[in-house]
């Protein structure tokens, strides 16, 4: 039964494999051929009309053993080089083994150096098994721990780990799901990055030459990817490593080290809902976070400070000294109440209101840059009380979201706490992973500004993960219709309608998101709302129309080696069209790109049928499909329809009775039953079921043509014959 024998990858050697385990094949080599120094693996030359001028003497040597090794096919020494040839499939690879020993070169029999490829295929093909997933053909676990624990000075870079779990406990649905996800994920990293797969719908990703920051991207955007694709769970973890000291390599080993991290990373973001993310660093690093609990001594100190005031404001600067002392004593005289905390000082004034406080404030960073000179900008954090419905003890975390916010402004800022430092201290969890608290930070900025577009878009993010779809798309709606960032309003609400299969609102949103002004920073998500767009044109029927929106998208996407995920779309709207041939080309490329795309199998075996491009390879793609996706009717309908075609009558029947049991599907199976009957000759039962399409509800009009069509045809054979 499919899914559960050897994948296709691993049961030979393929091309690629010669530079993806170049590592893992040089050290079979080194094994089997003592006192080498070095193993290259090239492509063999093309045949030249003629040879390039400006060809080296290394060059031409180099070209010269590599043909001549091609054409004896067995390994040629020249010099104390070996060139050794292996054919792969319908091509080949040859290895330049360089550093060989004299007394080798003289004493080797030509019997050895025969069945040297061989042996050294045979393990190189062990060693690939080792290295790959049997069920997924991905780089396993193995290969992940080898690779983090024999890479010495490893660069910096970060370890990403992604459940995606199926809802159905059956194993079968199981498989499907995970051949569907291994797709899914191959698609997003379109080889960015190696995948590996770990066990238990557990994938990893290991990005070099990446840090947390890239991770804080990262992680949201894969897990936003998969929920829009409809899978049903997934979490990301990710770690970052390089600059391990030694002390940590002696005591375990790297890979522990990091999946060590990962795996605690990835528990905490199991714990945070059913889309959810989860960087280490954010858990390692909690006391330094910007917005850490304030320490309990600071919390004394304002309790105790502002126990008998009803009006008050705080202010935090973001730097300590005898010199911002002084500037406090100058402006506020002696009496002034401060706090010093870990590099910050906080001052509480007494009966002024957030407008006040600004300007003692300012005057505060004058009166420093004046008698401390310009060693260096500080930045001014104020929050006042009362405030909408905060407590007194969140003043002091009030005050450090104005700080975050005005690290985005000039150096030297003074911001008082309003809605957009809520929208950055919220931003600040999200990136975290932590949708509860940015959910938090977001509602009560909308206290300050119940209409602000930032806000709404941002709180209808973290509903949508959370599966809270109707307050995500009430949020959506309120910021499509403020003035800032309408264009990303509406992108998100026609996402949030396509995940509920709301095709033609979210059509409609798309539409109208496309029509607004482009500005800057929307290149990307005007790109895939493209190609939103133009699915959700082809799967409502509208070809042509998905057509004009897609062909573009492709060949622009084509021209930087992409735009695969379009061509299985591309087949589909040539098909409604009627041009066969083409949406015949497409879906053969998109076969190449997924072989397990269940749908392009069973569409291109039913335009092989009517193309009469071989009943028999229909019938096997049908079937194909069927296996890879074994509850879709549609498919089942299209294996029924090929199994009438080759005479399977008993299988076709079979098939079509859970399809005359949907209401989506009896239509359709109501006219291939008549058709059924009629090969085999059951003239009167064909009749009958042809009747029946026309007065079943949900039949469209091309299904009734054809079935009056067929009614027509043995109507008037009967009167012929009467």
């Amino acid at each position: 039964m499919f899914g559960y024998f050897q994948h296709e990858g691993c049961k030979g050697l393929e091309r690629k494999d010669f530079f993806r385990f170049a590592k893992e094949f040089r050290q079979v080599i080194h094994e089997n051929i003592p006192t080498i120094e070095n193993v290259t693996f090239f492509d063999p030359p093309e045949q030249q009309p003629a040879v390039s001028s400006r060809e080296s003497k290394e060059e031409k040597e180099l070209r010269q053993s590599m043909e001549m090794t091609m054409k004896k096919g067995r390994p040629v020494i020249s010099g104390n080089s070996m060139f050794l040839p292996f054919p792969v499939g319908d091509s080949s690879v040859v290895a330049q083994v360089t550093g060989l020993d004299d007394y080798l070169v003289r004493k080797v029999a030509n019997d050895w150096l025969d069945k040297l490829s061989l042996l050294l295929l045979r393990e190189f093909l062990l060693v690939k098994r080792a290295c790959i997933d049997p069920l997924t053909g991905l780089l396993s676990s193995l290969h992940l721990e080898e690779y983090l624990d024999s890479s010495k000075d490893l660069e910096q870079g970060v370890l990403v780990l992604v459940t995606v779990f199926p809802k159905s406990s059956s194993s079968f649905q199981a498989r499907e799901y995970q051949h569907r996800t291994v797709s899914l994920l191959t698609d997003f990293l379109e080889d960015r990055f190696p995948l590996y797969y770990l066990g238990q719908s557990c994938f990893g990703l290991v990005c070099e030459n990446c840090d947390s920051d890239f991770a804080a991207e990262f992680a949201p955007s894969l897990v936003n990817y998969l929920k829009r694709k409809r899978c049903s769970r997934v979490h990301v973890a990710s770690a970052a490593f390089g600059g391990i000291t030694e002390q940590t390599k002696v005591a375990q080993p790297l890979s522990e080290e990091i999946m060590k991290k990962a795996w605690t990373a990835l528990h905490v973001a199991s714990r945070r809902g059913p889309f959810a993310f989860c960087n280490f660093s954010s858990i390692e690093d909690a006391d330094n976070h910007p917005l850490a609990p304030p320490s309990p001594l600071l919390v004394r100190w304002l309790q105790t400070s502002s126990r008998k005031l009803d009006e008050f404001s705080l202010v935090q600067f973001d730097i300590a000294g005898e010199k911002l002392i002084e500037s406090l004593m100058n402006i506020v005289g002696h009496e002034a109440r401060y706090y010093t905390d870990n590099n910050s000082v906080f001052l509480l004034l007494q009966e002024l209101s957030g407008k006040e406080a600004v300007n003692t404030g300012r005057e505060i960073l004058q009166n420093l840059s004046k008698t401390a000179g310009a060693e260096r900008a500080v930045n001014a954090g104020i929050s006042s009380f009362p405030l909408a419905n905060f407590k007194k003890a969140e003043l002091l975390q009030n005050c450090r979201k104005a700080l975050c916010h005005a690290a985005f402004l000039e150096p030297g800022s003074l911001v008082c706490c309003d809605a957009v430092s809520f929208n950055v201290s919220g931003d600040i969890y999200y990136g975290d992973g932590d949708l509860v608290l940015a959910v938090k930070e977001y509602q009560r900025g909308l206290l300050f500004d119940s209409s602000d577009g930032n806000l709404l878009n941002s709180l209808g993010v973290c509903y949508a993960q959370m599966n809270k779809h109707k307050l995500a798309v009430e949020c959506f709606r309120k910021a499509s219709k403020s003035k800032a960032d309408r264009f990303m309003a509406l992108y998100n609400l026609g996402m949030e309608q396509q995940i509920q299969d709301e095709n033609e609102e979210a059509i409609d949103s798309f539409t109208r998101a496309l029509a607004l002004t482009e500005k800057e920073g929307e290149e990307k998500a005007r790109n895939d709302m493209s190609f939103q767009l133009s699915v959700l044109c082809i799967q409502e029927g509208e070809y042509q129309k998905g057509l004009d929106f897609l062909f573009p998208w492709y060949e622009n996407e084509k021209a930087n080696d992409g735009g695969q995920s379009a061509l299985r779309y591309l087949g589909m709207a040539c098909y409604g069209l009627g041009r066969h041939q083409d949406a015949m080309r497409y879906l053969q490329q998109a076969m190449r790109y997924d072989e397990y795309d269940a749908e392009v199998l069973g569409l291109l075996g039913e335009i092989y049928l009517k193309e009469n491009e071989g009943d028999d390879i229909a019938l096997r793609l049908c079937e194909k499909a069927a296996e890879l996706s074994p509850y879709s009717l549609g498919l089942k309908l299209r294996l029924a329809n090929a199994q009438i075609h080759c005479g399977d009558y008993a299988n076709a029947l079979k098939n079509l009775q859970s399809c005359l049991r949907s209401k989506k599907y009896r239509p359709a199976a109501l006219l291939q039953r008549g058709m059924l009957a009629l090969e085999q000759g059951q003239l009167k039962n064909a009749d009958q079921w042809f009747a029946k399409v026309e007065s079943c509800p949900g039949s469209d009009s091309v299904i009734v043509r054809e079935a009056h069509n067929y009614l027509k045809d043995l109507r008037k054979g009967r009167s012929v014959e009467k």
